[in-house]
């Protein structure tokens, strides 16, 4: 295995959020701030594939031994900052369902 490692910079205006899969691990970038993932890559084939998701949410899948991942923000260790979001992730509302729809009837 050849170690590897790859970086992900945030040049947004806004946070995005980088998941590793399949470990449930999601980091919050703010704007200007780096993921460095450092892992033992396959001697062959892709190190790992990328996922876009939108210009707010990247998915990693990296390959080979990665029981021992590493994760650094800015060159510092960071597991720690795994799911410890500064910021909300705003989701698009929902659409009223029926009961809404009948509460909505009778007020």
């Amino acid at each position: 295995m050849a170690r590897i490692q790859q970086t992900f910079l945030n040049e947004k205006p806004w946070p995005i959020y980088v998941s590793v899969e399949p470990w449930p691990h999601c980091f919050e970038l703010l704007p200007g701030e780096k993921l460095t993932l450092a892992w033992d890559a396959p001697e062959t084939g892709d190190a790992a594939q990328i996922e876009l998701i939108s210009d707010k949410e990247i998915v990693v899948w990296p390959e080979g031994d990665i029981d021992a991942i590493e994760y650094y923000i800015n060159d510092v260790p960071a597991k720690d900052r795994s799911y410890d979001f500064k910021y909300p992730i705003v989701l698009p509302p929902k659409p009223p369902g029926l009961w809404s729809a009948f509460k909505g009837i009778f007020r």
